[in-house]
């Protein structure tokens, strides 16, 4: 019985360890939700934001890189590639609409003194 025990113990370890090693492929949904996050932050106007536009180029970059990782089998490269551009289209998205709320805020500072101006 005990060689029975140690069997199941080296053949549970063994499976463990292929599972270690083994790298899975990259969800198909997080590049999706990147590629829509890069196409939200050119329609939010990033291209018009040199730093929204830096990190938006950065974003295709990597998702590029991320797609020949694919290609090459190389799936643990191509995750945290696939992370670094959604995290550099997020920061391009928020740049780029930071900066439409920024100028949307300074337009109804610049209504309101010609309000108060009339008003007197």
């Amino acid at each position: 019985m005990t060689k029975l025990n140690f069997l199941a113990s080296l053949t549970g370890l063994a499976a463990l360890f292929v599972a270690a090693c083994g790298s899975s492929a990259v969800p198909l949904d997080k590049l999706t939700d990147a590629k829509s996050t890069v196409r939200a932050a050119q329609e939010a106007g990033a291209t018009n934001n040199p730093q929204a536009a830096l990190h938006l180029k950065m974003a295709n970059d990597e998702l590029a890189a991320t797609q020949k990782a694919m290609d090459d089998k190389d799936n643990d490269k191509a995750r945290l590639l696939l992370n670094q551009a959604q995290s550099d289209a997020d920061l391009s998205l928020a740049m780029a609409r930071g900066a439409g709320d920024r100028q949307a805020a300074q337009e109804a500072q610049a209504k309101i003194v010609d309000l108060s101006k009339q008003a007197q």
